[in-house]
């Protein structure tokens, strides 16, 4: 790579130490290395863990074979010191913390890890005060959780996600790819970028308090809140959505994604599957079809059974549906929409070869992704350590605008977004920045209402999703096809920092708000468009809900009970599309903040999706297999699994992850003879017996209460939590402890969802509630804008539409 192609990266002005191992962290820090940071992996002598775990490239299980590390990794250098055991390596990362912008740590077990080696962000901090660190742990600083061992399962579990994965009628079902931990990578990077913008402002430095499962929390949000505003607890439906139709269907050659939306257009697209039937009374409206899903279900299945996936996918989106298709691994790579895009890139690795790999997460303009291989271990150690060493005079490279000045209390104070976006993701995207202190002001339209406000359009502000989704924000309406009140629009864009939408590609340009015109009104506006499948390609003018975009991904087709069964969906892949908006408006408001110069940014929500299963894709490529689905197992530990406990579905689940680790759940459980039994003394053995295992541990687990079974294995060292659900969440002790619910005191105290980060110079805030329709209008249009008030709509005389179809 070139200087120039270096320095046009949006965030090359950042020096960062990743002290981070496995997923989350160098989820975090593989984003930062790719738009542009220097990312120096210090691995101990035995170097990332990940390294150890495979699969592997031509399954030879060696140190630079790792297919995960590769994935996670890219882009990044590696220095090897031993902090446990080398005061010298511990003063030669002292001389490098004084000229770093960023260390991110999880240094373990439980938080803490870096205050036993003397690195703790107060000393370090000394060294360098405009210093950010970032700190993962699985259940943060503090706590009653905060020394809790986690997996992936673990962790998906404890953020109430896995009770809404799976078949009611089974037990709930872990996720295939690493979604929690993936999720707060995002939020990891997103977080320390926000610290970082304060601080080139400040000079202040600061310190981030990531738990991961607060942060995969985030993705329960709708359930949460409308557990804590109606006592309504969700449950696994075996994928069935509360609209019909709404899920996968089996086809002639897979299955088919049937999204009954857009609703306005089921009545013509219906005609496609040839039966009369479906145009009977009954079946008109949403209403009926969720009364008779079963009906409609037969109704269909004809048809579907004569016509092959691909073809079913291009025929309902010719007729203006958001329908997909199950994409395997292979459908990914040969996708013609991936291809155009150019969503997959060659990478040479000296070890592994030359291997395609998924690319960006998003597309900005100006700044484009850089990807290179990932690092052996140690190899830049003699380069990173004289390059530093000859620029220990020159300080932290972070260049403050204000130096000293006076902290903010919210990173993002003072920006104002303009929201055009709708339903779930790109509402998200904004919200994270509203809960941290962005102006958010949402645009909303009479006739056709945000879906989130609800089915019924004399319950527009009543809906604790809508609360939830759209917290902090602002709201007016402008019917954008009238001259006036487009005009308007363009009077708020000019005195905005960010633009951010997610409508399909072509709708704002023939609005006359192309990129352009925008670019025109403000030059250096930031605009972030978030469509299902990106501004290019020859499916960008498709439609998408997040059912067909999870399925044409790929992410879909890794989890299942095993390799027979149906793929599932994991929840949920709207937020985290949302979060990887915000992860798009801090990479160009950095940029921006730098350069002053705003840029166009173009987010796909499939690519976005595809992303989370970049590692699964790499296996797939190089070794032409697919470890997914397992099920609830694991393919680095036995057993895992996840067992009922005392009452009505209630469940456990249990990770071993060592044959010390089986001896001490032995030792807990009362495993006497399984303790001496040869064939459980090793992983092949636990393995090869795994469901003698899990009914050993079923037995014991279902005569015990399941806060108390997670408890007691917890105290003993084993990675156990409940598959909590919202009442568990409500009751939490930990959360509780860690005071993560917030209150709405300006509405009768009502509790909701947390932040999923904390900064410590302060930061996440709840203002208030998702807004009442047009509370916003005057303030904004009159006072802020100073147009007329006959611009202001009327919400008694105009007639409100919403998107639902249910009357």
């Amino acid at each position: 790579m070139s200087t120039n192609e270096h320095q046009q990266a949006a965030l090359s002005h950042l020096r960062v130490l990743d002290l981070s191992q496995g997923i989350c962290g160098p989820y975090c820090t593989k984003l930062l290395a790719g738009f542009g940071a220097e990312v120096v992996k210090i691995e101990p002598p035995e170097g990332d863990y990940l390294r150890r775990r495979g699969p592997f490239a031509g399954k030879k299980p060696e140190v630079e074979n790792s297919l995960p590390f590769a994935w996670f990794n890219t882009g990044k250098k590696s220095l090897v010191l031993d902090l446990h055991n080398k005061p010298d390596d511990v003063s030669e990362f002292k001389r490098m913390v004084a000229q770093a912008d960023v260390v991110i740590e999880d240094l373990g077990p439980g938080p803490g890890g870096m205050a036993k080696l003397g690195l703790d962000y107060m000393t370090l901090s000394q060294i360098n005060p405009r210093l950010v660190m970032t700190s993962i742990s699985n259940f943060g600083q503090l706590g009653p959780y905060k020394d809790y061992a986690a997996e992936e399962i673990t962790l998906y579990a404890m953020s109430a996600l896995m009770n809404s994965t799976g078949d009611d009628a089974r037990e709930p079902l872990c996720g295939g790819p690493a979604i929690s931990q993936q999720s707060a990578g995002m939020k990891a990077y997103i977080a320390t970028l926000m610290a970082v913008f304060r601080t080139r402002q400040s000079g202040i430095g600061d310190w981030v308090d990531l738990s991961i499962q607060e942060a995969a929390l985030d993705n329960f949000e709708i359930g949460m809140a409308e557990y804590l505003h109606t006592g309504k607890v969700g449950i696994r439906r075996n994928d069935e959505h509360a609209l019909v139709p709404w899920r996968i269907f089996p086809c002639r050659d897979g299955y088919a994604a049937i999204m009954g939306g857009p609703i306005r257009n089921w009545l013509n697209a219906a005609k496609v599957f040839e039966e009369p039937k479906l145009f009977e009374k009954k079946y008109e409206h949403m209403a009926g079809r969720m009364e008779h899903r079963d009906d409609i279900r037969e109704l269909m299945k004809p048809w579907l059974m004569k016509n092959n996936k691909k073809d079913i996918y291009h025929i309902g989106q010719e007729k203006g549906m958001a329908w997909g298709y199950l994409a395997t691994l292979q459908d990914v790579l040969e996708s013609p929409q991936n291809k155009a895009r150019g969503a997959f890139v060659d990478v040479d690795h000296p070890d592994i070869g030359r291997q395609s790999m998924v690319g960006a997460p998003f597309l900005p303009a100006s700044t484009p992704w850089q990807q290179t291989r990932a690092p052996r271990l140690g190899e830049h150690s003699d380069d990173v350590r004289s390059a530093w060493r000859a620029n220990a005079g020159s300080g932290a490279a972070i260049e403050s605008a204000a130096q000293s000045a006076e902290v903010s209390s919210q990173p993002l104070a003072g920006l104002r977004i303009v929201d055009l976006t709708h339903d779930w993701a790109g509402p998200h995207a904004a919200r994270i920045m509203a809960d941290y202190g962005a102006e958010v002001i949402k645009v909303e339209y009479h006739p056709r209402l945000d879906g989130m406000r609800g089915a019924y359009a004399d319950r527009f502000n009543s809906h604790p999703r809508w609360w939830e989704i759209n917290r902090n924000k602002g709201s007016v309406s402008l019917n954008l096809h009238d001259a006036q009140q487009l005009e308007a629009l363009k009077q708020l864009v000019a005195v905005s920092d960010i633009l951010v939408e997610n409508s399909r590609p072509g709708v704002l340009e023939r609005l006359g708000l192309g990129y352009d015109v925008l670019k025109a009104i403000k030059p250096d506006l930031v605009v972030v468009c978030m469509s299902a499948y990106g501004s290019t390609g020859p499916e960008s003018r498709y439609a998408g809900y997040g059912g067909a975009i999870e399925a044409l991904s790929g992410v879909q087709s890794l989890t299942a009970y095993d390799r027979d069964g149906d793929p599932m969906r994991v929840r949920e892949l709207d937020v985290t599309n949302g979060i990887m908006g915000a992860c798009a408006m801090m990479t160009a408001l950095l940029h921006h903040q730098r350069t002053g110069e705003g840029q166009f940014v173009d987010v796909s929500e499939r690519e976005s999706s595809t992303w989370m299963i970049g590692e699964h894709l790499l296996e797939y490529v190089a070794n032409n297999e697919q470890t997914l689905p397992l099920g609830n197992r694991s393919a680095d530990f036995a057993p895992q699994g996840c067992y009922r406990c005392e009452g009505d579905d209630n469940w456990l689940v249990i990770t071993v992850r060592s044959d010390e680790e089986w001896t001490t759940l032995c030792d807990a459980c009362g495993f006497t003879e399984a303790k001496s039994d040869s064939r459980f003394a090793t992983l092949d053995g636990r393995r090869e017996h795994h469901d003698e295992i899990d009914r050993l541990i079923e037995g014991w687990s279902a005569k015990r209460q399941k806060h108390a079974a997670m408890r007691q294995l917890q105290t003993a060292g084993i990675a156990a939590g409940i598959v909590a659900d919202a009442r568990d969440i409500a009751a939490d002790e930990h959360l509780m402890a860690r005071e993560w619910f917030q209150f709405d005191h300006a509405n009768g105290g009502g509790r909701y969802p947390g932040f999923p980060f904390r900064l410590a110079r302060g930061g996440g805030k709840f203002v208030k509630r998702g807004p009442d329709l047009d509370v916003d209008n005057e303030a904004v249009l009159c006072n802020l804008l100073k147009m007329p008030r006959s611009i202001l709509t009327d919400i008694e005389n105009d007639e409100l539409g919403t998107a639902y179809d249910l009357e």
